[in-house]
């Protein structure tokens, strides 16, 4: 469910992006999220700034995490 910065575009997703990126949301939300971000320029900007994360903790290993 969107409910986090509701304005006159409707919900937002920004609480949800996190999972999105790490693609730890049920099929239904992904798709749900997706098309969000399609129409929601400003979702769309906090969308780009974690893009990225699943790779950059790629990078890391164990004993970085302590």
């Amino acid at each position: 469910m969107f409910t986090d910065g509701a304005d006159d575009s409707g919900p937002h997703v920004r609480s949800l992006l996190g999972a999105y990126v790490l693609e730890a949301l049920s099929p239904e939300e992904d798709r749900r999220v997706a098309a969000h971000l399609a129409g929601c320029g400003p979702c769309g900007a906090d969308y780009l700034e974690v893009a990225d994360t699943p790779s950059l903790l790629s990078l890391l290993d164990e004993d970085d995490l302590r």
